[in-house]
């Protein structure tokens, strides 16, 4: 029995990680869906309602995240570089966490609605995790680097527009509010939905590099 058990320790076991980066990023995007319904979202108790949607969704992913770590912990084979599967999931946790900060932001802010440039934020940093999902899924799978390529470049591309709206956004509500609490509260929700945008490229950026070491 000992020995068995050394030996699945020492055997690569591909798809068990495979399935589990799987299921954390499907976790990313379900949180992505529910971060997109602050769109809509108006008043206090809606916003609320959203933030503890993502609360719980975070906390399963922190619990995947453990498990995906406890693994690796355990397993002297891996299918790919120890340190590449810890930052992987490391960056898919991390998305969830800014997502849920942001969330956190506009309650505690007492925000009423979002502001257009704000919505637009939210709905790249979705798209974008939805696009992070798909990557995950043809991580396994070298055979398909063109088609896992355009998937890294639609996120990097929904980066950049990130960055234009943030941009644009933090330039106009200089210009035009006078009201020193309300551009920092303002101006604080739309770093960090920024920052959000800008943690699905950081995955898109390690995806890219294991492709790469492992074509």
């Amino acid at each position: 029995m000992i020995a068995n058990s050394l030996l699945s320790r020492l055997m690569p076991q591909e798809n068990r990680f495979y399935v589990m980066l799987g299921a954390i990023a499907r976790n990313v995007s379900a949180g992505a869906d529910a971060f997109g319904r602050l769109r809509d979202a108006s008043g206090h108790d809606e916003f609320l309602k959203v933030s503890e949607q993502l609360r719980d969704i975070e906390h399963a992913g922190d619990n995947m995240a453990n498990e995906f770590y406890t693994a690796l912990d355990q397993t002297f084979v891996t299918p790919l570089d120890r340190e590449d599967l810890h930052d992987l999931c490391s960056a898919l946790d991390t998305i969830l966490d800014l997502m849920e900060e942001c969330a956190g932001f506009i309650v505690n802010y007492r925000l009423a609605v979002l502001t257009p440039p704000m919505r637009e934020l939210v709905r790249i940093a979705q798209d974008a995790s939805h696009e992070v999902e798909t990557s995950i899924k043809m991580v396994k799978d070298g055979t398909h680097f063109a088609e896992l390529q355009s998937h890294l470049v639609r996120i990097h591309a929904l980066e950049n527009e990130g960055d234009t709206v943030f941009r644009l956004a933090l330039g106009e509500l200089f210009q035009t509010q006078t009201d020193a609490i309300e551009l920092i509260r303002q101006k604080d929700i739309i770093e960090a939905l920024e920052g959000t945008v800008d943690a699905t490229d950081d995955v898109a950026d390690l995806v890219r590099s294991l492709a790469m070491k492992h074509a």
